[in-house]
């Protein structure tokens, strides 16, 4: 197992899989332990950003609900960010049930309001590398549907609120209509 691959399950169990008041009681990823436990991630580690839009071209060729693209040579923070927003918006207008989440060692979560998160050590400071999450767009907002529900979201900043879940519904709505037509 890759270096990398260790670190970001360690990470995951012991901190995205915990329980956070914070959180309404949710762990900050309440679905990856069960993601993990059913064999449902798999990882692109350093293919570089043609292995990234491999990922994405290959992901209806497995039975893997997320593929974790992490790379130890670190794009610029605005580049890969903007690539992923492109990247998303693109398969929003063309009715693609994609969506890539972007985790970068530059993003500073304590000036997006979320200084809760690395108090808690859900954000990890010495990260020396950048992932993307590839996964369906469906599932991810489906998701974040049940957890607005449970109070999830009552501690986020309404700004990143909006850019971590109504963003994504709109692609996914607009995604919707396009596929629908």
């Amino acid at each position: 197992m890759h270096r990398v691959e260790q670190d970001i399950r360690n990470w995951s169990k012991n901190f995205l899989e915990i329980p956070n008041d914070k959180l309404n009681g949710l762990p900050p990823c309440p679905y990856a332990k069960q993601a993990w436990a059913d064999d449902k991630v798999t990882f692109s580690i350093n293919t570089g950003i043609d292995g990234l839009i491999q990922s994405v071209r290959d992901f209806d060729k497995h039975d893997y609900d997320i593929v974790v693209w992490a790379s130890e040579a670190l794009p610029d923070m605005e580049y890969l960010d903007g690539l992923c927003d492109g990247m998303n918006e693109l398969m929003s207008i063309a009715g693609i049930d994609m969506h890539l989440m972007v985790f970068h060692p530059d993003y500073d979560a304590e000036k997006a309001g979320l200084d809760f998160l690395i108090e808690d050590g859900v954000v990890d400071d010495s990260l020396t590398y950048c992932m993307v999450f590839v996964q369906r767009l469906s599932v991810l907002d489906d998701a974040a549907l049940s957890l607005e529900k449970s109070g999830y979201y009552l501690k986020f900043p309404v700004e990143v609120f909006h850019s971590l879940v109504i963003d994504r519904r709109r692609l996914r709505n607009e995604g919707q209509d396009k596929s629908s037509s």
